[in-house]
């Protein structure tokens, strides 16, 4: 009995000493992120999965409906869309349909996806900070990672920028300082700023206005230009390089009007000299060159193309939205006639920067930067993922920023010069107007007469510049400039969903017309300018955006019910993140060589 009880005993021994070294482990299959390797292979999914361009675009006036019955004979089309949620979108309409791909859902989950793993490497550079480990590179990448995917979100689900005081009265975001610990965590996004401490104390979270938003965006971007280097990339393009930081920065300031900040950071990128400037742009000569669509778009995405600063990959499926089953909402119509098959300042009648494709001609076409790599699952039966690479900086686009900024500082020869480089990189077979010397013929007298006060509206819309901000002055010598920095943007922009932030940020008053129904308007302060929040996030308790509509009916008699319903009882979708689609049939042809 004796021998039986000390074996028991041992036995009990045996087991406890088990227990404890099984709780001496990490209770999930997670990894300790200790040291400087780790912490950069952590980096490399500190960017977003998803694509804010599509719903930026649909927001915009880059894309028509084709479901419009034609005015002359009154026939229309009947083609879907890809997702119903596309009919919300180009609505103004809060996405209730889809959680899929592109989706408001999608980019919050994966935009703050991205920022929960740059705050997850900045927890674990601290403690190798503590321990005398030099982390500057990766802390200035962590940071820039956090400042950008919250900039991107205020860019969809905020109004724009409209200056320290009136940006305190709209709603920010919950701006994210350090990994969730919490379960069910509940925060907040303003206008009032509110602070959410994490379990030992320390600041978690950031609630408050858009101007708080900006501050901490500018606070982490500040911080992250100091301590970014290109010393560790394999593949630079993929990460936040010096220059592209710099052109986040341009952008930033950009969007916060202060001018000066704006050129000194895109000469960081660009240099001052013409010669070198050229010699960065993107090479539109040789994509026109390419022989198919999927060679032009690998062209446009190459990690060795001094114009791309920054690649994001990501999963998007916009770029199905082009073949004639989804062909509802394209890239057609005015939307077209206004920038890449428009005349300009100093060319005629097209644009000879793009070539655009086309599945169907009588849909629209579209350019080969919103085109897709396949990702088989199955080959034979034709079934994989739908990859699409973001461009989120370039060279051309940074040259745009640091040219308005000039208009506004009063150097239009600078400003001029600047739109001339950029359109000399674009000058494909020399169809832009030239002089003696093979350079583009673009002055300031020009610009001045293309952009007057006979100008189309669409090349020159109506800017509600001092509705958004009293002390922001246009002068009337300006103003074509300004104009001309919008139109060269729309073009730059296409498919990249920059015309929405420009919108927003000029309070661009635009249309859309959908089937049948009266047109849409939507005005320089109308709420919709801000994307909803989805749903899900919404029924969770974060506060949704506003919704008191002041367009739509033209002579602005009728306004719109609010689109959401307080006491309406919501069933969350169920999202599907990375969804397996067929492969396309069908060839795609040049419209414009």
């Amino acid at each position: 009995m004796k021998m039986k009880k000390n074996i028991f005993i041992i036995a009990l021994l045996a087991l406890a000493t088990t227990a404890c070294n099984f709780l001496d482990k990490e209770p999930d299959l997670r990894a300790t992120i200790d040291t400087k390797d780790k912490v950069r292979l952590l980096l490399v999914s500190a960017y977003t999965g998803a694509n804010s361009a599509p719903i930026c675009e649909y927001s915009s006036d880059q894309v028509i409906d084709n479901n419009v019955p034609d005015p002359k004979t009154g026939q229309a089309n009947a083609v879907n869309p890809l997702d119903e949620m596309y009919n919300e979108i180009f609505a103004w309409k809060p996405v209730k349909t889809s959680g899929s791909q592109d989706s408001p859902k999608y980019l919050w989950d994966n935009h703050y996806i991205a920022i929960a793993t740059a705050n997850q490497a900045l927890q674990a550079i601290a403690k190798l900070e503590a321990e005398g480990i030099n982390m500057n590179a990766e802390k200035g990448e962590a940071l820039l990672s956090r400042a950008y995917h919250h900039f991107l979100l205020a860019g969809v689900f905020c109004q724009a920028w409209k200056n320290e005081e009136d940006s305190k009265k709209d709603l920010g975001l919950t701006y994210m300082m350090q990994p969730e610990t919490k379960v069910a965590p509940v925060y907040s996004r303003g206008p009032e700023l509110e602070v959410g401490l994490d379990l030992n104390g320390d600041t978690a979270w950031i609630g408050g206005s858009l101007y708080h938003t900006f501050m901490n965006i500018q606070k982490d971007l500040e911080a992250g230009l100091k301590l970014v280097s290109d010393e560790y990339y394999s593949v630079p393009r993929y990460h936040f390089n010096v220059k592209a930081a710099h052109a986040f920065a341009a952008r930033f300031y950009l969007y916060k009007r202060e001018w000066a900040k704006v050129v000194e950071h895109a000469d960081h990128v660009l240099t001052t000299t013409d010669e070198t400037v050229l010699s960065m742009l993107f090479d539109a000569q040789t994509n026109r060159d390419q022989s198919n669509i999927e060679l032009a778009f690998k062209h446009y995405i190459d990690v060795n193309a001094p114009s791309n600063l920054l690649l994001i990959a990501t999963y998007s499926s916009s770029a199905y939205a082009h073949f004639p089953s989804y062909g509802r909402y394209q890239y057609n119509g005015d939307a077209q006639n206004f920038t890449s098959y428009g005349a300009g300042p100093c060319w005629t009648s097209q644009f000879p920067g793009y070539s655009t494709w086309s599945a169907d001609q009588k849909l629209g076409g579209f350019c080969a930067k919103d085109y897709y790599d396949f990702e088989y699952v199955d080959k034979v039966a034709g079934y994989g993922y739908i990859r699409m690479v973001s461009r989120a900086f370039t060279t051309n686009e940074t040259l745009l920023c640091r040219a308005e900024a000039k208009v506004y500082l009063n150097d239009l020869a600078g400003a001029t010069n600047d739109f001339r480089l950029w359109c000399q990189g674009y000058n494909v077979g020399g169809r832009m107007q030239m002089l003696a010397d093979s350079t583009v013929d673009l002055t300031q007298e020009k610009i001045t007469k293309f952009y007057g006060e006979k100008a189309g509206t669409k090349f020159a819309p109506e800017l509600h510049n001092q509705d958004m901000d009293p002390a922001w002055v246009i002068t009337a010598e300006q103003m074509p400039f300004v104009h001309c920095a919008i139109h060269f943007r729309r073009i730059e922009g296409l498919h990249d969903g920059i015309r929405w932030h420009d919108i927003k940020r000029y309070g661009i008053e635009i249309e859309h017309v959908q089937g049948k129904d009266a047109p849409r308007k939507l005005v320089w302060n109308d709420d919709r300018r801000a994307i909803q929040l989805p749903q899900e996030v919404i029924v969770a308790g974060m506060t949704a955006n506003p919704r008191e509509v002041l367009g739509d009916n033209i002579d602005g008699s009728q306004a719109l019910a609010p689109s959401i319903n307080p006491n309406e009882v919501y069933t969350p979708s169920t999202p599907t993140y990375s969804s397996a689609y067929s492969q396309p049939t069908g060839s795609l042809s040049i419209v414009n060589d």
